[in-house]
């Protein structure tokens, strides 16, 4: 297979697999910030309950104590540092999340300035078929534009929403589960893929606002 016809993928989704909660996988490196002060809260409300003076004494339930007449000594506020512990880890699994999502984008848009990291640089003008598909959308674009910057330049957008949010972006079929990707050929294409049914189902109803029903192929 040569270079032009190489089908080049850039995921997003992948980056936040890691996260410990399944429904968080699609968290914006904001919202990942968010979930991090309100666990770091937590964990400071965990902490404050426990109280070293309130060590008591009772029966041991092994060979194994430390007073007399088989008595141990433990304090019943000590759970709560565990608790503390427990949320203070979501809260650096959570900003390790953001971080590398911040990273990604800055690694996705090092080409371009920051003034038009948020701004779509596709438009309806530029794509002359849309192909419904299982999946998402396929868009083939006009010849005159240049498919691997629109591409790269994509890239950045979506990357820049995953950091920053996907309400302030300007491109109408940018959502949450969207995969990215470009085919290359005698007929450029970019592709937009939903992770899920569901975005994929989202995907294909923004496309019949965005674009003129005679652009769509039979």
């Amino acid at each position: 297979m040569t270079m032009a016809r190489a089908l080049i993928l850039i995921t997003v989704a992948a980056l936040t697999n890691a996260c410990a909660h399944s429904d968080q996988k699609s968290l914006t490196a904001i919202e990942h910030r968010n979930e991090a002060e309100l666990h770091k809260a937590a964990s400071e409300r965990a902490a404050a309950k426990y109280d070293p003076g309130s060590s008591v004494k009772a029966p041991g339930r092994g060979p194994f104590v430390d007073g007399p007449n088989g008595l141990s000594t433990y304090n019943p506020t000590a759970a709560y540092l565990e608790d503390a512990d427990r949320e203070l880890r979501k809260a650096a699994e959570h900003l390790a999340q953001a971080r590398a999502l911040e990273r990604f984008a800055d690694l996705a848009c090092r080409e371009i300035p920051p003034a038009e990291r948020a701004a779509c640089p596709v438009l309806a003008s530029s794509v002359t078929l849309v192909r419904v598909v299982p999946s998402g959308l396929e868009l083939e674009l006009k010849p005159t534009v240049d498919a691997r910057d629109t591409h790269r330049r994509l890239n950045c957008h979506l990357a820049w929403a995953q950091a920053n949010g996907f309400e302030r972006p300007s491109c109408p079929l940018f959502f949450k589960g969207l995969t990215l990707a470009v085919r290359e050929g005698p007929v450029n294409v970019l592709l937009f893929d939903g992770d899920t049914p569901e975005v994929a189902n989202v995907l294909r109803a923004q496309a019949r606002l965005l674009f003129r029903a005679e652009r769509f192929a039979p």
